[in-house]
């Protein structure tokens, strides 16, 4: 399998859990064709980035853990999804940078 063919694995796996997160595959040095996959994600958009072990062994071996891991993967709808599921107009992102505070000097 050439390096395309298993980007082009990671990519769709990517796009069918919504483009959420990012994949890592790490390739062993020692000789052997073993790695590991990880998938990186915020659980919440201003949390720290948090890391789920998705397979390890073969390059074979890592692809079909990926698989299995895209197939139970339940994306987790963002606060902006929610409402306008229930017919809530869309709002601005909530940003701290733009609220200005009133402040008295003695």
């Amino acid at each position: 399998m050439t390096i395309e063919e298993v980007q082009s694995r990671l990519r769709a796996a990517h796009a069918r859990i919504g483009h959420e997160g990012r994949f890592a595959l790490t390739l062993t040095l020692n000789g052997t064709e073993d790695g590991y996959i990880t998938h990186w994600f915020r659980p919440d958009p201003h949390a720290f980035e948090d890391c789920r072990a998705v397979g390890s062994g073969s390059i074979a071996e890592c692809l079909a853990a990926l698989d299995r891991y895209v197939e139970t993967y339940r994306r987790r709808p963002t606060t902006e999804e929610i409402g306008r599921t229930i017919g809530l107009p869309d709002m601005p992102p909530r940003s701290h940078h733009g609220t200005s505070f009133l402040m008295a000097a003695e």
